[in-house]
């Protein structure tokens, strides 16, 4: 349907995540672009002044350089459909400071770099960024980091799928956030919801999806 133009979204329902992407990344008849596909949660938490974007936390386990530019690409993508102009996006490691120890450190430096040379466009980029410096004025303060980005991201782009997975369900459970989950990077947005989601997580989803969609047709001029 999606192929014919009859549909615009994806939705998971009661069903595996696994079962229900092996089709939609098939490389004969699925739904693939040149763009690897990443899953992004949207979350508004109380104790945060924006939405914040965390990525990817669902289908890439350990991406390398070359995906994480995907990733961030498409994060990027989705924050400016959704309406941020320029999102600022952080390149989360456990240190900010780029240490040949942590590959993931390296990793950031390279992909602000990118950013430096265009290949990743529309947004802001800094890192590697610790989780307190991404999102807090105060730590940015405390460790005397200069940067448009720090303490005020919109986008955390992690390491890997663990680490995105549970600072996502430990913002919403501990912190009271409400969320939405959609990938990004196929023909059209997927709305990768959990079975344990309330109703209001899977309504999110759709709205965030449909703004996806809309910004999609409107850089493409399809009608």
């Amino acid at each position: 349907m999606v192929r014919t133009g009859r549909a615009h979204a994806l939705m998971k329902g009661n069903l595996h995540t696994d079962a229900f992407m092996r089709p939609i990344v098939a490389r004969g008849g699925g739904l693939r672009t040149a763009r690897r596909m990443s899953h992004v949660f949207v979350l508004d938490t109380p104790a945060y002044s924006r939405l914040l974007l965390i990525t990817d936390a669902a289908i890439n386990i350990a991406p390398d350089l070359s995906a994480k530019r995907d990733i961030t690409q498409n994060a990027i993508d989705l924050a400016r459909a959704i309406g941020i102009d320029t999102p600022r996006a952080a390149i989360v490691c456990a240190v900010e400071t780029v240490t040949p120890a942590l590959p993931s450190t390296c990793d950031a430096a390279a992909l602000c770099k990118m950013a430096d040379r265009n290949q990743i466009e529309g947004g802001l980029l800094d890192g590697p960024l610790a989780f307190d410096n991404a999102v807090s004025p105060d730590a940015v303060r405390a460790k005397g980091i200069v940067s448009a980005v720090a303490g005020q991201a919109d986008i955390l782009v992690v390491p890997d799928l663990e680490a995105g997975n549970m600072l996502a369900k430990q913002i919403e459970y501990l912190a009271g956030a409400h969320l939405a989950g959609v990938v990004v990077g196929a023909r059209v947005p997927i709305m990768l919801t959990s079975r344990a989601d309330s109703a209001l997580a899977r309504l999110a989803s759709c709205a965030v999806a449909a703004l996806y969609r809309q910004w999609q047709l409107g850089r493409t001029g399809i009608e």
